[in-house]
């Protein structure tokens, strides 16, 4: 029996020279390079950086169908890629996969030497935050922003000493992320003498400059005796927010039970996705039941994420597809199929083509709709675009398509 391998391809790149080869390239080269026996969740880049005075390591994740769809995506950044790129790629897929999130883009930095993570804490501790704060800004995230279709939401991920570099990139450059996940936060560790952690970024609360910003410090309860002093700088933090309303600071301090200084990272990585994305506004779209008066495509699905677009400040899209049919769009189309009417299923797929307009499926389901409506012709139409899309995308079912594109003209 062959045994199945968890690949991570490597591409090399020199950041130096043009670094904007089409996304569609780097597909066919991994493509290449696939076969049956791979489950394939990213891929690695090095480039050489000038403002570092080395070479730097990348693991990257994309959305699925990230070639076939049109959206700009988040950026989830990362610090420990060897230890924190897995655990952030699997749990932003399941959370965006129950709508709990947008589908976003990992991209983590590898140490390659143990003692390069200290490199990312404070000053003060002999880190270097002001050579990597112009490492984001001047190479780092514009080599991103022109290698992928990115917005600028982005987020940080530091863990134990790699969180200094969040809070001084927070206070010393707050346009780079708009969210802070810090694993392990030393809130003990002072960054400059006399200073608390929990004042420098709750003083930050009015400033402008700071809209919409969240800050999440999470620690493992085991930390409360193994670290000198981590207990009681973690009750003075949750004791100054006793009485802390967010107006463009949202700050969330976690202890979590039973976790130890690293592993508390799978924990730490989900709690402080859901401050950023909290749930009680990332939810289910729809409802239980199935009413066919409702026009489903315009209240429940446009306006709940045009709503969430304009929270964020990007366009945030459903989910296409994912396991469970109420948390995606053709889940709900299955749904319309079943329980609701011809007019429901038209008004989701046409929804669904304008966010995902090369969708087999979308088009596919618009095309049967037509049929069962009596409209041949616009039914063939939209059949023939499936079957070209899927041939295109290479889409699994292409044989299952053709066969529906038949029935279609029958």
């Amino acid at each position: 029996m062959k045994l199945f391998q968890l690949a991570l391809f490597f591409i090399p790149i020199a950041f130096s020279t043009s670094c904007s080869e089409a996304q569609s390239q780097k597909t066919k080269e991994e493509s290449k390079q696939t076969s049956n026996n791979e489950i394939v969740i990213g891929h690695k880049l090095k480039f050489q950086s000038n403002v570092l005075g080395e070479e730097k390591e990348l693991y990257i994740s994309l959305p699925p169908k990230y070639d076939e769809h049109v959206q700009s995506y988040p950026v989830i950044f990362t610090f420990e890629a060897e230890y924190l790129f897995e655990a952030t790629q699997t749990t932003a897929k399941y959370m965006a996969a129950r709508s709990k999130m947008p589908e976003s883009i990992v991209v983590s930095i590898a140490n390659s030497e143990f003692n390069k993570r200290h490199e990312a804490s404070y000053e003060r501790w002999n880190g270097l935050p002001d050579e990597y704060i112009q490492f984001f800004e001047e190479e780092l995230i514009p080599f991103i922003e022109t290698k992928y279709r990115t917005n600028d939401y982005r987020t940080i991920i530091g863990l134990s000493p790699s969180t200094g570099f969040l809070f001084e990139c927070f206070l010393k450059q707050p346009d780079l992320f708009k969210s802070y996940i810090a694993l392990s936060a030393h809130l003990e560790w002072d960054r400059e003498l006399g200073s608390k952690l929990i004042d420098e970024v709750m003083s930050k609360n009015n400033d402008p400059q700071y809209a919409g910003t969240t800050f999440y410090m999470g620690r493992a309860d085991s930390d409360m005796i193994d670290f000198d002093g981590a207990e009681e700088a973690y009750q003075e933090a949750f004791h100054r927010l006793e009485n802390y309303t967010h107006n463009n600071v949202k700050i969330k301090i976690d202890v979590l039970e039973g976790e130890e200084h690293y592993l508390m990272s799978l924990a730490g990585i989900r709690s402080g996705l859901e401050a950023i994305y909290p749930n009680t506004i990332w939810r289910n779209p729809g409802k239980k039941g199935w009413d066919k008066n409702v026009n489903y495509a315009d209240e429940y699905y446009k306006q709940y994420f045009d709503q969430l677009s304009e929270l964020y400040g990007f366009d945030i899209y459903p989910i296409e597809t994912a396991h469970g049919y109420g948390f995606s769009l053709s889940g709900w189309i299955n749904s319309a199929q079943r329980w609701g009417t011809v007019d429901q299923i038209i008004q989701l797929a046409e929804l669904g083509i304008q966010y995902f307009p090369n969708s087999a499926y979308m088009h596919m389901a618009l095309a049967e709709a037509y049929k069962q409506k009596g409209e041949t012709n616009l039914a063939i139409r939209s059949g023939e675009k499936s079957v070209q899309l899927a041939q295109e995308f290479k889409n699994e079912n292409l044989n299952h398509l053709n066969q529906r594109l038949n029935s279609l003209r029958d």
